[in-house]
């Protein structure tokens, strides 16, 4: 006669070994991805702005130097108009 046990699915164990595995894949996974997206938002930025990695902006070390960087972000100059943009949207509502 067969002696009947009750054994049924994974141990313990197993189970932590599982857990531990697929952390460890998730987390190169991870990190692969980060360091690619990094290196595609890095070249994709400076493509598009024509600034190196190596170019820093001027350190502001008074409340002067913020004064300053505040109202040259404020000032508009109404001589430069942006005719391309308001031409690519003539095209976008003509074409609706």
């Amino acid at each position: 006669m067969r002696l009947q046990t009750d054994q049924s699915g994974f141990s313990i164990v197993e189970a932590v070994i599982v857990v531990a595995v697929v952390a460890v894949l998730g987390l190169a996974g991870y990190a692969v991805y980060n360091r690619q997206n990094t290196s595609t938002n890095t070249q994709t930025a400076s493509s598009h702005t024509g600034v190196s990695d190596t170019a820093t902006a001027p350190a502001i070390s008074s409340s002067g130097d913020l004064d300053k960087a505040s109202a040259m972000l404020t000032q508009t100059d109404p001589t430069v108009s942006n005719a391309s943009d308001s031409n690519q949207l003539d095209s976008q509502l003509t074409s609706f």
